[in-house]
C-alpha cells in the first residue's frame, strides 16, 4: 500500500516528525481502506489493528509501563490538538450510501430479508451477522447459504456497517407492508439495475397499469449485452416488486400504481433521505424514490408530512403561494426512537 510505504519513511527518517501528520497518514490509510474492494477490507482492517497493536507493546517495553490501546476503527485521533492554537481537522463522514455500480441482480432474497432482519437487534459485529444469515438462510448447500449470506450484508449493509436503525425498525414493523417498503428502498439504494428500472421502465409505465415483463427484459439486455444472467435479472426484479409489495406481478405484467403506504415506513425513509435537520422543499420528494421508487402518490405524501409534523417529529410544514416546503428536527439517530415509538403505536 502506498500510503503504508509513506508511513515508513516517515518512521525511518530519524527526524521529528509532527503528530498532525502522523494523524494525516493513519486517517489516509483507513480512507484508503474503506475505498477498497469489500472482500479485501477485513483483512486490511485488521492488518492496521495488529500494526498499532504492536507498536503499543514495543512502546510499552521501552517505557516499561502499559501504554493506553490505540484506537482501531472509526476516526483515528477524532478530536486530537497538538496545541491551543491548533484546529480541529473535520473528518467527513462515510456516506450511508456509497454510489452504487451496476452489478448483477439475480438473486433477490426479499423473503430471506423479510424473516431474518427482524431478529438481528443483537448482532454488532459483521462477522456475527454473516455468521447468523449462514445459519438460517433456507438453502441446502453451506456454500449457497454462505453466498447468500453475503449478498444480504452487501445489500442492505454496503461497506459491512451494521448500521442500528435498519434492525430496530425491522423489528418493530415484522410482519408488516412497512418492512417491505423500506427493504425495497433499501434495495434501491444498493442494487443500481434495481433502480434503474423502476425509474425508466416501471414508473413511466403507470398508465398503462405497469409494464410487461418483456419490457423489462429487453431494458436488462441494453444494460447486461453480454451477460448470462440477464433471464435471471429481470426475474428477480419482478419478485422483489412482488415480495416487497410494491406491486403484483402475473406471467406476462407487473402490475404496479399509484399508491399509499405506511406511515411508518415514509417517516423511515424520510430520514435516510434526509440524514440531518434541514428545511426542504416537496419537490424533493416528489422528484425522488418516494415516488419513483416506492410510487407513493403525491397527495399521501403530504398528508403523512402533516401527520408527522402533528406526532412531533417534524419541525415545521409550510404551503404558502409556490413555496411548499418541510423542516425536519432530527437526525436519522435521534429519530429512530420516535419512529420505532410510532410503529409500536400504529401497528399495534
Amino acid at each position: 500500500m502506498a500510503q503504508l510505504g509513506i508511513a515508513r519513511q516517515t518512521n525511518l527518517s530519524g527526524k521529528t516528525t509532527d503528530i498532525e501528520e502522523l494523524v494525516r497518514v493513519l486517517r489516509s490509510l483507513w480512507a484508503a481502506v474503506e475505498s477498497g474492494a469489500p472482500e479485501r477490507r477485513r483483512a486490511l482492517r485488521r492488518e492496521i489493528a495488529q500494526t498499532l497493536k504492536q507498536l503499543e507493546s514495543r512502546i510499552g517495553d521501552q517505557l516499561n509501563q502499559t501504554v493506553p490501546r490505540l484506537p482501531t476503527t472509526g476516526n483515528l485521533f477524532e478530536g486530537y490538538e497538538s496545541g491551543p492554537q491548533s484546529r480541529k481537522k473535520k473528518v467527513e463522514p462515510v456516506p450511508r450510501f456509497p454510489e452504487p455500480s451496476l452489478r448483477v441482480y439475480d438473486k433477490e432474497l426479499a423473503d430471506h430479508a423479510l424473516r431474518l432482519f427482524p431478529h438481528i437487534g443483537q448482532i454488532k459485529d459483521v462477522d456475527e451477522l454473516r455468521a447468523y444469515l449462514t445459519e438460517k438462510t433456507r438453502f441446502n448447500s453451506l456454500a449457497s447459504r454462505r453466498r447468500a449470506a453475503n449478498y444480504l450484508i452487501n445489500r442492505f449493509f454496503p461497506g459491512e456497517a451494521i448500521n442500528l436503525d435498519l434492525p430496530a425498525f425491522a423489528a418493530a414493523t415484522e410482519g408488516n407492508a412497512a418492512l417491505g417498503e423500506a427493504l425495497f428502498y433499501l434495495t434501491c439504494r444498493t442494487e443500481k439495475i434495481v433502480s434503474m428500472v423502476a425509474e425508466q421502465v416501471v414508473f413511466p409505465s403507470l398508465p398503462e397499469g405497469g409494464p410487461l415483463r418483456s419490457r423489462i427484459l429487453d431494458y436488462v439486455q441494453t444494460q447486461f449485452p453480454r451477460s448470462k444472467s440477464v433471464h435471471d435479472i429481470a426475474q428477480a426484479i419482478v419478485r422483489t416488486y412482488d415480495r416487497f409489495g410494491i406491486g403484483t406481478a402475473n406471467r406476462a405484467r407487473l402490475n404496479v400504481t399509484l399508491r399509499e403506504g405506511s406511515l411508518v415506513a415514509f417517516a423511515y425513509v424520510l430520514h435516510l433521505e434526509f440524514p440531518e435537520p434541514g428545511m426542504h422543499s416537496f419537490e424533493l420528494l416528489f422528484d425522488g424514490p418516494m415516488q419513483k421508487w416506492l410510487l407513493w402518490d403525491k397527495q399521501w405524501i403530504v398528508r403523512q408530512l402533516y401527520h408527522l409534523r402533528e406526532a412531533g417529529m417534524l419541525a415545521k410544514v409550510s404551503e404558502i403561494d409556490r413555496m411548499r416546503q418541510f423542516t425536519t428536527k432530527y437526525s436519522l439517530a435521534d429519530a429512530l426512537k420516535p419512529i420505532v415509538a410510532l410503529a409500536k403505536e400504529a401497528l399495534s
